[in-house]
């Protein structure tokens, strides 16, 4: 049986915790590394999987809207699926409990993903059948409104899924039920489609200033449903923190995730580059990963979108940032992966300012390299390696005589609505979900001081210091998360009950 814990803050308030910032504060931040880990193993000795044949996947070559780079198909699941998933044979786990495992294949994918209802208490891997990479496990995993979630993303033709059912827990009858699937056509790799590779789309790892530094390694690249139809790819990074105080912060651009329901399904690979200048690229599912995020702010006017991930981020870095002004003439750079290429670089200047997708951008002239579909959200950089923009839009030619040009959406110009995740993170962090919010998180009335509080708890979390305090006006939040760093949570207030989560 599925459990959900309620946490109800009703005792009287305690004395006030605060954090204050060392020294004078500045309106950049410089970049860190930090730690990583990656995907484990699978046992393949413990059960025998149930093997089932889905339609093969076809490319998609219609124009159909989608954030970055359309790379896939949504469809329902086939019909009597349901019934096939009611012949898996369930195995003793040497562990104790129970395991059962699917593995579904489709003719001419790239990659599979599936829609699951609720797992119902049980325990849920998701595996490479032909490298035996294996994610998870997903314990009660964070639902769509709709009372369903999706797997990660396993790249082939083939995907595997592993239930466990734990010591104690009644076995159900049967699987849980796959609603969705998603089918990747797109190749993500050095293989014969468009981009062609060749010298205008430089490999990072050609460049030793550049391979393995932070502004390398904060970037990756990110997969997500970008409709009820359609899979998208784009760039993102992650972004540090005043202080060096960190939290999952990732960075992306508007057009590509710009809700919540997208946010949900978002998944990001790090390290997805060549092992030396234009090498062999590694395998997609060998790679660590996070999957989900929360959106935090979105902006219209400068094309922005700043994300929480629900796990703590499993890149090694956080890039530094500036909010000045870009004088024409500063030379910068780009790291993307366009097209779903592995790790790519592009060097140029900027040139003037400009307007695009209706918002206020950096106008970059490339000198080398390029950008093009699936670099959007990455980050230019300045003289100083410092974060200036995210990429909006491109005009995918390799420099010549008349060169080449992007447009990277502006920070400073998206600067006031992100500043409270990265630099005005307020301590204690107020919440009091009677407040409106901003319609679409677009907007800078959330800021978490006690003026103007975020309207959800899972939001203060994100803002809040490490050590820090959440003050939690009384009421019932339905939201389920996992805290991740260290904070207390309180009530606000002398009186009343804050419930957090659902009966």
């Amino acid at each position: 049986m599925n459990k959900t814990f309620l946490l109800i803050l009703s005792l009287a308030s305690l004395a006030m915790a605060t954090w204050t910032a060392e020294g004078a504060p500045q309106l950049d931040a410089a970049s860190t590394k930090v730690g990583a880990t990656f995907p484990s193993t699978l046992n393949p000795n413990l059960a025998l999987a149930l093997k089932l044949d889905l339609p093969p996947t076809v490319r998609n070559e219609e124009d159909l809207p989608c954030g970055g780079n359309r790379v896939g198909d949504i469809e329902p699941a086939p019909q009597g699926l349901r019934t096939s998933l009611a012949d898996a044979t369930w195995y003793e786990h040497p562990e104790g409990g129970s395991i059962a495992r699917l593995e579904l294949q489709s003719r001419g994918a790239t990659g599979l993903r599936v829609e699951l209802e609720d797992l119902a208490g049980m325990e849920l891997r998701v595996y490479d059948p032909e490298g035996l990479h294996v994610l998870g496990p997903y314990v009660n995993p964070t639902l769509s409104e709709e009372g369903s979630f999706w797997s990660t993303v396993i790249f082939g033709e083939k995907i595997g899924l592993e239930f466990r059912v734990l010591p104690g827990i009644e076995r159900p009858r049967d699987l849980p039920e796959i609603l969705s699937v998603a089918y990747l056509f797109e190749t993500f790799d050095r293989g014969d489609r468009w981009p062609p590779g060749g010298t205008c789309d430089e490999d990072i790892n050609c460049y030793s200033g550049w391979a393995g530094s932070t502004e390398d390694d904060a970037v990756g690249i990110m997969f997500f449903n970008c409709d009820d139809s359609g899979c998208g790819q784009c760039t993102g990074a992650m972004l540090n923190r005043t202080n060096g105080d960190f939290a999952p912060i990732f960075m992306t651009a508007r057009h590509c995730i710009s809700d919540q329901a997208t946010a949900s399904t978002l998944i990001i690979f790090w390290e997805f580059e060549a092992d030396v200048c234009d090498g062999t690229d590694p395998p997609l599912n060998s790679l660590p990963r996070n999957d989900g995020s929360q959106l935090l702010k979105t902006d219209y006017e400068s094309e922005w979108t700043l994300l929480g991930l629900w796990q703590n981020s499993l890149s090694t870095a956080y890039l530094g940032w500036d909010v000045n002004y870009l004088g024409n003439g500063t030379s910068t750079t780009g790291v993307s992966h366009p097209g779903g290429m592995s790790k790519r670089i592009s060097f140029g200047e900027k040139i003037g300012d400009d307007s695009c997708l209706g918002a206020d951008e950096w106008l970059i002239q490339h000198d080398l390299g390029r950008t093009f579909p699936g670099a959007s959200g990455s980050p230019l950089y300045d003289a100083s390696r410092r974060v200036r923009g995210t990429l909006s839009c491109d005009n995918r030619e390799c420099p010549d005589e008349t060169s080449s040009y992007a447009e990277y959406g502006r920070m400073d110009v998206g600067y006031p609505e992100i500043r409270w995740y990265i630099y005005n993170m307020y301590s204690p962090t107020y919440v009091n979900g009677a407040v409106a919010g901003d319609p679409g998180n677009d907007g800078d009335s959330e800021r978490g001081n006690s003026t103007q509080p975020f309207d959800t708890v899972y939001e203060g979390t994100y803002c809040i210091p490490a050590g820090g305090t959440i003050y939690i006006d009384p009421d019932t939040y339905s939201e389920t998360f996992t805290l991740r760093r260290p904070m207390t949570l309180r009530r606000w207030g002398t009186s009343g009950t804050v419930i957090i989560g659902s009966p």
